[in-house]
C-alpha cells in the first residue's frame, strides 16, 4: 500500500534535513515514543501487518493500517533488527538505540508503538551495509514517555520506498516497565511484586531525598541505599534487602523521573516507620510539591498487584534546603503490627 499522498515531499524533507514543509509543524510532543532523528506523521503506520511469529507481534495488532491494494514489491523489507542492550524499557527512558537493515529499494523507515499514540515516525535510511550491498542500514534513538502504560508492546518498523510504498512491518516486543517497581509483574503476570514499596514523587527539578527510618533504626535513603554499609557476596548484594532504587535529581542532574522508591521484597517487619523528606538542594527552584505513597502487594499471582494503601502530600521550600546537614521534614509515621 501507499503512505499518504503528501508523504513523498515530506520524505524528501526528512532526507534533506529540512524542518519546514509549508504544513503545520508536527513535533510528536506527548507521543508514547519520540525519535530524536525522526519526523512525526499523524495516522496509522503504513504497510502490511507483520507475521504472527515476528518478534511476538500478532497479526492485525491495533494501530496497523493493512490497506486493501496489492501492496509493494516483495523486496521492500526490514531485516536484522537489533542494536539494543535490552528489551526492557524504563519509564521515561531516553536515548534507547535500535538499528537494523532495510532492502536497498527503501529510502526511509516508519516506526511506531503498536496500538499507542496518534501517529508514527519516519527516519531516513543510512549508508549501504558494508557486509551486504543489497541493504541499507538504519538506526533510531528513542525516547519513551514517562506515563506510558506498563506491559508488553510491539515496536514496529516498516520500509518505505521513494514512491511512498510501504512493505511488511517487522517488530520487536518490548516490556514497558511499571513506574512503581513491581519485579517485572507488568510484563510477566506470574512475577511476584514486592511486598511493599514506599514512593516519593515530586513536580519539579528540586533535589528531594526520601528517608525511611525502620523499626531497627536503619535510615534508608539515596546516600545510604541499604541504611548501612553492605558487603556484596559472591552473587552480589542480596536482592531481598530493603533498599532505595535511585537518587533522583542527584547533584541537580535531571533524570526525567523525580521519583525515589524504597522496595521491601519481604513483608514489613513489625514496628514503627518514620518517613522524612530531605530538601537536599533547590536546583534553582523556589519550591517543590511532593506526594508520598505506600503500595502493598495483594492477591495471588497471576491475579496479584501493587495497590496504594496510604498517601500524604506536602511542599518543600528553597529556604528549607539542608545540603544533607539540617533538619529534615517529617511527613508520615506508620506502625506495622
Amino acid at each position: 500500500m501507499k503512505v499518504p499522498t503528501w508523504l513523498g515531499s515530506l520524505l524528501a524533507l526528512v532526507l534533506s534535513g529540512s524542518c519546514s514543509s509549508g504544513q503545520s509543524p508536527l513535533t510528536g510532543i506527548g507521543e508514547p515514543v519520540q525519535l530524536a532523528n525522526g519526523q512525526f506523521i499523524p495516522g496509522n503506520l503504513p504497510g502490511s501487518p507483520p507475521p504472527a511469529n515476528d518478534g511476538g507481534v500478532i497479526e492485525g495488532d491495533a494501530g496497523v493500517d493493512a490497506g486493501t491494494d496489492a501492496g509493494p514489491p516483495p523486496a521492500l523489507a526490514v531485516r536484522n533488527l537489533g542494536g539494543f542492550n535490552s528489551t526492557i524499557v524504563q519509564p521515561g527512558e531516553a536515548g534507547k538505540a535500535f538499528s537494523g537493515d532495510v532492502s536497498n529499494d527503501a529510502v526511509a523507515v516508519g516506526v511506531s508503538l503498536a496500538g499507542m499514540g496518534t501517529g508514527y515516525w519516519v527516519v531516513p535510511v543510512g549508508s549501504l551495509d558494508s557486509m551486504d550491498p543489497r541493504s541499507f542500514t538504519f538506526s533510531i534513538s528513542a525516547n519513551f514517555n514517562l506515563n506510558d502504560p506498563p506491559g508488553l508492546r510491539n515496536l514496529l518498523f516498516v520500509a518505505i520506498d521513494g514512491a511512498g510504498h510501504a512493505g511488511v512491518q517487522a517488530g520487536i516486543q518490548l516490556c514497558l516497565s511499571s513506574r512503581i517497581p513491581d519485579n517485572g509483574h507488568a510484563c510477566n503476570p506470574l512475577a511476584q511484586p514486592p511486598s511493599a514499596v514506599f514512593t516519593l514523587e515530586w513536580d519539579t527539578n528540586f533535589d528531594l531525598d526520601l528517608h525511611v527510618v525502620t523499626p531497627d533504626g536503619l535510615d534508608i535513603n539515596p546516600r545510604e541505599p541499604y541504611g548501612e554499609p553492605v558487603e556484596a557476596g559472591p552473587h552480589g548484594i542480596p536482592a531481598d534487602l530493603p533498599h532505595v532504587d535511585r537518587d533522583s535529581l542527584g547533584d541537580c542532574v535531571p533524570d526525567g523521573l523525580r521519583q525515589e522508591d524504597i522496595v521491601f521484597q519481604d513483608p514489613l517487619p513489625v514496628g514503627t516507620y518514620m518517613i522524612y523528606v530531605d530538601p537536599f538542594a533547590a536546583c534553582g527552584q523556589a519550591a517543590a510539591r511532593f506526594k508520598f505513597t505506600i503500595y502493598e502487594a495483594s492477591g495471588t499471582c497471576p491475579a496479584c498487584s501493587l495497590h496504594s494503601v496510604s498517601s500524604v502530600s506536602g511542599e518543600a521550600l528553597a529556604s528549607q534546603v539542608t545540603g544533607g546537614a539540617g533538619a529534615m521534614l517529617k511527613i508520615d509515621q506508620i506502625t506495622v503490627n
